[in-house]
């Protein structure tokens, strides 16, 4: 260091000593036996407050070459250390495109023969003091043909102020012309990748695609690790650009977060070969997963509508069932055609449900956000209205309260028209009641139905309507199928009565919900407005309030309430602790990564606790002794992925493996990149055989 010191001061005191015209645009050259490196400027006379160019011109002997910023398979890019004026600004270099340098079997991206890399400067406003100011960059680079060499140098740069009458050459301003015009393009079209096993299927859109005929056309991660530099690719035309099979490298990405890189396209001009390129930011969207890699649109709607009437008995939706055999009996004796209007009504309701629940969900997902199959579940303040709702439904099953009896009595025809839209909402509630569930062959369905365009997505969300409206549908068409229900009589009063006790169940289970996704002060305001609605709900029943004071009541409770929901829509449910304790462990990525590398096995429980079927399983098949042996006996890590509050990394690791929703459960092998996917429905004994496979 101490020559590069010693040539420092010998520079400097041959620009005091030389006559003040030299002084306007002088700069030092390093040479090596096989590079010579200059530092080079645009304007020789600079001005307060301008930004102006710099760059480090490299001129190679043949054969020889420097890097570019991702080296490729081997080598080290160039590293700059810049001294400047004080408050002066320097930016990050401008990287042309890079040549594919092959070495044998290994492919590196840099430059030969001469490159540029030009930086912008920033001059602060305030007056130049001295008459010249002073540039140094100290400079370390790799130059290889066959083996390396590492080399630097220690380069200064004196420009004078606007005063002097000295300017740069003709020869220097097209040489930063020159290097400008093999600067990458900024990408203004989409473009995303998928990350299947080993390779990443990238697509890119380029409008004017079409009309060009490159010879060849490859992909460079501005960073190294995401791609193998030196596997060979494969690209193609498409109707909106081009697509690429690239292989992977040794830090692949994580198929979740979005990748940089540069597409360039090589073409022959003149006999020659010339190539451009275009810088690229590739979103990340889910990998077909083995289960629905293949499924056709037809199999999807008929997956989608299988698992709608599944659904019917999943034990989420068996509170809702007690309000549907609550009309019928109300209905028994009615006419056909009245139970067939009811019918039609309620499938309304649910397919009414199900197209915005779709629509908010695909509308969400396309701005941006993370979101899957029960999405509004993870809403704090949408539980709480729920509870709500189930509260105020058990209060007037149960006789509290009672809403429309005048219009209820006004008449037989009036009669069967106001109950149309309160089996239109039963069909609403009974969809959103039934969105925590996941049923057999819906996980496929809906995984496939999230990465389609919109109106396939929404086909396959109203098959699935359609499959769990049919039982009620197909029982109000055909009324001989409810001969075992009694003619109405006192009994349904009783009845009545008993069936608001579901409805406090689920209130119940909603406020457990909550419980997990926010902190007491929280949950105590949701306590307080529950009270304050049994309350209001006891007074009308009492009071019967009409005109002025049925307004009054209803300003006060929604006062009330806002109060008491306040704080949830200024809460942060992601940062706020849960009140039950656990003894699992914490799901991450890496996680799993550690524990399969030190020769563990790692089952994944994806769940929540909004989730009626995860804690059925969890029950019933996980949280059993033969379970917990099994797992204890070999030696198998319990990572629980909790999805009750939104997470967008939980969301996409459901996406890679083709799910819009929980549950999912994966069991990976030791030291093995793929999990076993397991079924949505767990029993002690496919958890067993599929750990006997490992």
């Amino acid at each position: 260091m101490k020559k590069w010191h010693l040539l420092k001061a010998v520079l400097l005191l041959g620009l005091i000593l030389a006559p003040p015209a030299s002084l306007a645009f002088e700069s030092t050259v390093v040479s090596t036996e096989h590079v010579t490196v200059t530092l080079v400027s645009e304007q020789s006379n600079i001005e307060p407050g301008q930004t102006f160019w710099i760059g480090l011109h490299f001129e190679l002997i043949p054969h020889w070459h420097i890097y570019w910023r991702n080296p490729g398979a081997s080598g080290s890019a160039p590293v700059i250390r810049w001294t400047l004026p004080a408050r002066w600004e320097i930016g990050e270099v401008h990287w042309p495109v890079p040549k594919r340098i092959r070495v044998g079997p290994l492919s590196n991206y840099g430059y030969e023969d001469s490159v540029v890399l030009l930086v912008p400067v920033q001059v602060p406003p305030s007056p130049l003091l001295a008459d010249s100011q002073i540039i140094t960059a100290d400079a370390e680079w790799l130059v290889c043909r066959v083996e390396c060499i590492p080399e630097s140098g220690l380069l200064t740069l004196e420009l004078g102020n606007a005063g002097n009458v000295s300017s740069a050459t003709d020869e220097t301003r097209e040489l930063f012309n020159a290097t400008r015009a093999l600067w990458p393009e900024a990408m203004t079209q989409a473009g995303n990748y998928r990350l299947d096993d080993d390779t990443l299927a990238i697509s890119v859109a380029m409008t004017d695609a079409i009309t060009r005929s490159p010879a060849d056309v490859w992909f460079a991660a501005t960073e190294w690790g995401p791609v193998d530099a030196s596997g060979a690719q494969r690209w193609a035309h498409s109707t909106t650009g081009f697509t690429l099979s690239v292989p992977a490298g040794d830090l692949p990405p994580d198929g979740n977060s979005p990748l940089e890189g540069l597409l360039v396209m090589e073409s022959v001009r003149d006999g020659t070969m010339a190539q451009s390129g275009h810088y690229v930011r590739l979103a990340a969207e889910p990998p077909a997963s083995s289960e629905n890699r293949d499924l056709s649109p037809m199999t999807a709607l008929v997956f989608a509508f299988l698992g709608g009437l599944i659904l019917n008995i999943m034990p989420c939706v068996l509170p809702v069932l007690s309000i549907k055999i609550l009309g019928f009996v109300r209905e028994a004796g009615a006419n056909q055609q009245r139970l067939a209007y009811h019918g039609l009504s309620y499938t309304a309701g649910v397919l009414s449900c199900f197209t915005v629940i779709a629509a908010v969900l695909l509308a969400l997902r396309a701005s941006g956000e993370s979101l899957g199959w029960g999405f509004q579940l993870q809403s704090p303040v949408l539980v709480t209205l729920l509870t709500y709702l189930m509260l105020l439904v058990g209060l007037n099953l149960a006789g509290v309260f009672s809403v429309g009896g005048k219009l209820m009595n006004a008449g037989h025809s009036l009669t069967g028209i106001s109950g149309l839209p309160g089996t239109f909402a039963t069909g609403v509630l009974a969809a959103i009641v039934a969105s925590p569930c996941t049923a057999p062959f819906m996980g496929a369905a809906l995984g496939y139905a999230i990465t389609r365009p919109a109106p396939e997505s929404l086909a396959v969300f109203l098959s699935l309507g359609a499959g769990f409206a049919l039982p009620v549908l197909l029982l109000s068409l055909f009324p001989a199928w409810l001969q075992f229900i009694p003619k109405p009589g006192n009994w349904m009063k009783r009845f009545k009565q008993a069936l608001a006790f579901p409805m406090f169940a689920t209130a119940a289970w909603l406020l457990w919900v909550l419980s997990q996704q926010t902190d007491t002060w929280v949950y105590g305001g949701a306590l307080a407005g529950l009270v304050i609605l049994a309350f209001v709900a006891w007074l009308y029943g009492q009071w019967t309030p009409r005109g002025w004071r049925l307004w009054l009541l209803g300003t006060c409770t929604a006062a009330a309430l806002m109060l008491v929901i306040g704080p949830m829509l200024a809460s942060d449910p992601s940062a706020q602790p849960r009140l039950d304790s656990s003894d699992d462990r914490p799901w991450s990525e890496q996680q799993v990564q550690e524990l399969t590398a030190a020769g563990r096995p790692v089952f994944v429980n994806f769940t929540a606790a909004w989730c009626i079927t995860c804690k059925v399983n969890e029950q019933l098949a996980l949280s059993t002794d033969n379970t917990r042996q099994l797992f204890e006996a070999r030696s198998i890590a319990y990572l629980v992925a909790d999805w009750t509050r939104r997470d967008p990394a939980i969301t996409r690791q459901l996406e890679r493996y083709g799910r819009s929703g929980v549950p999912l459960y994966l069991l990976y092998p030791p030291a093995a990149e793929q999990p076993v996917l397991l079924p949505q429905l767990l029993t002690e004994g496919n958890i067993a055989e599929a750990i006997d496979k490992l």
